[in-house]
């Protein structure tokens, strides 16, 4: 094996490494380098999956992965303790609804669901229950966002939608295209509506349309200092700086689904699990399942990394080392979406909406 100092390819470092994660089943990168494998230029990544040591060599040219070495485990490397996946604090509720197609938490323990007809309003209790304590009749939505002072929602006829606590009417706003999904910053005055002509960023307090941005988009999201990000039909990320200048593309390569933003790095869901990107660098992370390499929904906590496809069950990962621990065991299946309650104590909750209108929390 001979190394280089320099790799001509039309493959680059970070593709490599998310090619090499992908062929793995997952894992997070330690290191990538040049390299001739077989006559050929290669990438060779070196990544950790659990305890684990492993080196991908990926063609520089095709993106082939060539060859996967399993180094063995590493004591340095090492996973700090994997969750318990028998869940012992779990409520279930059957909601009477049909369709959940999003959940997103909003204040204290309560959380807003996307449904059949509109908007419900979810609470965990202090014994540990679920109630559903309101449900606004906006017609049938498929993403929420929680902002100060009520909710946003998008309907299925490509309505964007503000109602107040009480479930009243505050500003609705019809959509040039249907919108694939919602974001809002992190102050909940700003929203980006990802749509066929663009990102529509919105003033969600008047409903006014502040600008459009890129071309057709998949899912998008705020940065932590204002920027956004977009994610195209075909995988092609675009980062813009806070006056939407453009400071960072990247082609992933995969259908996006979900993806949002977490101390600054982009998490993107898909086809080929759940991805961690760092803007400017590429990808560092990728959490998949045996069950099912897909991922439709997923939660990023301290330490746990929650993954779903709506085919399997839900399942847990390490966050250091997406070290795989398993389904979670007295849950019910077919998850679909979900997100993070916290109750009274401060404990924290995984809200979860399933096939056919259950809603399970699980104590993590």
């Amino acid at each position: 094996m001979q190394e280089t100092s320099e790799t001509r390819s039309a493959i680059d470092p970070g593709t490599a490494v998310d090619l090499a994660l992908r062929e793995s089943g997952g894992g997070r990168v330690a290191g990538v380098r040049s390299s001739v494998e077989f006559g050929r230029p290669a990438w060779l990544v070196q990544f950790v999956r659990g305890s684990w040591l492993c080196t991908a060599a990926v063609d520089a040219g095709t993106g082939e992965v060539t060859m996967i070495l399993d180094d063995g485990p590493r004591a340095d490397v090492a996973e700090p303790p994997l969750m318990d996946t028998a869940a012992t604090d779990v409520t279930v509720l059957r909601s009477g609804f049909v369709t959940i197609g999003d959940l997103r938490a909003g204040s204290g323990t309560s959380a807003y669901a996307a449904t059949e007809h509109g908007i419900a309003h979810i609470r965990l209790t202090r014994d540990g229950r679920l109630v559903v304590e309101d449900h606004h009749r906006v017609g049938p939505t498929r993403e929420v966002a929680p902002v100060p002072g009520g909710v946003v929602a998008t309907t299925a006829d490509g309505r964007l939608v503000r109602v107040d606590p009480d479930g009243r009417p505050v500003w609705e706003l019809q959509l040039p295209s249907c919108p694939h999904s919602l974001a809002t910053d992190d102050t909940g005055t700003r929203l980006l509506a990802a749509t066929m002509i663009g990102a529509l960023e919105v003033d969600a307090t008047t409903g006014a349309v502040i600008r459009i941005l890129g071309g057709a988009v998949r899912a998008a999201a705020y940065l932590p200092d204002g920027g956004r990000v977009l994610a195209g039909q075909g995988g092609k990320l675009l980062v813009l700086d806070a006056h939407g200048e453009q400071r960072w593309t990247w082609t992933q390569g995969e259908r996006p689904g979900r993806m949002w933003v977490r101390d600054g790095r982009i998490h993107v869901t898909g086809e080929g699990g759940l991805k961690e990107i760092l803007p400017g660098v590429g990808v560092l992370a990728r959490w998949s399942s045996p069950l099912a390499g897909g991922v439709r929904s997923a939660v990023v906590t301290e330490g746990v990394v929650f993954t779903c496809s709506g085919e399997a069950r839900l399942e847990a990962h390490g966050y250091a080392t997406a070290g795989y621990a398993g389904p979670l065991d007295g849950v019910p299946d077919h998850p679909e979406t979900m997100t993070l309650l916290t109750d009274p104590s401060g404990a924290a909750w995984l809200l979860t909406a399933h096939r056919g209108g259950l809603i399970s929390a699980v104590r993590t």
